[in-house]
């Protein structure tokens, strides 16, 4: 248990360059949106923001994120999400994640799960299984539950809340370092089909209301989409963009956060296919 304490003391010292599982919600789209995607969420990226669109999946869908966070060499961010229809059953997914570098890493494992209600309401659960390693102090395990609700109002209208680690899981047994944990409550808007735009309100515990605003723009219909969007917390305010394109069932994207006074810049891309 030393080593684990040790372990946590070191990633603890990184921050706010690292903590502990601090960028477990990654996709190309919802980070090109600010994070406002609660209320959004019906494809495979939307996982990790909300399970209960998974209810909304369509055949298969793939896609894979590679990211170096704020610049910072050997720092990165690698993630993987597949997700298939099940019938009535709704939507599975399951995706893969490791963060960090050589000598730390944060790694995720996330069954996912949405179905449908009712015809305007879906639910949907992730399950997560975490590792911590440390190349010198060894590694500890520990697992967190997700909930979303997804409601589609008049068609032009969604809803959407999310509550991530809700049995608030922690590493430690003499001292116990609780894992982010928090809730998200948002609403999407789409007067016509290719524009869209949404406001959320997120807060993980022991930390500021986020305030999110994202908007989503078809310059070539279901070609080509551009994104972008605004996150404040408190004193820091980052600015968010960003773009996708899909040809033949092939997606390439790409979403860029900054802003932040003291780091770089963020660079995030991906590559996904759909059938």
């Amino acid at each position: 248990m030393k080593k684990l304490l040790a372990i946590l003391a070191i990633l603890g010292a990184a921050a706010p360059a690292f903590a502990v599982f601090e960028d477990w919600q990654v996709g190309i789209r919802p980070n090109a949106m600010a994070g406002c995607y609660t209320a959004v969420a019906n494809d495979v990226e939307g996982a990790r923001w909300n399970p209960a669109g998974l209810a909304e999946l369509q055949g298969w869908q793939a896609v894979g994120y590679g990211k170096r966070l704020w610049g910072i060499r050997g720092l990165v961010n690698s993630t993987a999400t597949a997700g298939l229809a099940v019938g009535r059953w709704g939507g599975a997914a399951v995706s893969v994640q490791q963060v960090g570098s050589d000598l730390a890493k944060d790694q995720n494992l996330m069954l996912a799960h949405g179905f449908a209600l009712t015809d305007q309401l879906s639910f949907g659960y992730n399950l997560n299984l975490y590792r911590v390693w440390q190349e010198r102090f060894g590694s500890a395990m520990t697992a967190g539950v997700d909930v979303g609700l997804l409601a589609r109002i008049y068609r032009k209208w969604r809803v959407g809340a999310f509550g991530h680690n809700l049995n608030h899981p922690s590493l430690g047994t003499l001292r116990e370092y609780d894992l982010p944990s928090g809730v998200a409550v948002g609403v999407s808007y789409q007067p016509f089909p290719g524009i869209m735009g949404g406001v959320e309100l997120s807060r993980d515990a022991g930390y500021p209301t986020r305030y999110k605003f994202g908007s989503e723009f078809a310059l070539v219909p279901d070609r080509v989409t551009l994104r972008a969007g605004v996150l404040n917390e408190g004193q820091l305010t980052l600015y968010t963009a960003g773009f996708g394109v899909r040809l033949r069932g092939i997606m390439v994207g790409y979403a860029f956060e900054g802003g932040h006074t003291a780091l770089n810049g963020t660079h995030q891309a991906g590559l996904g296919y759909w059938w």
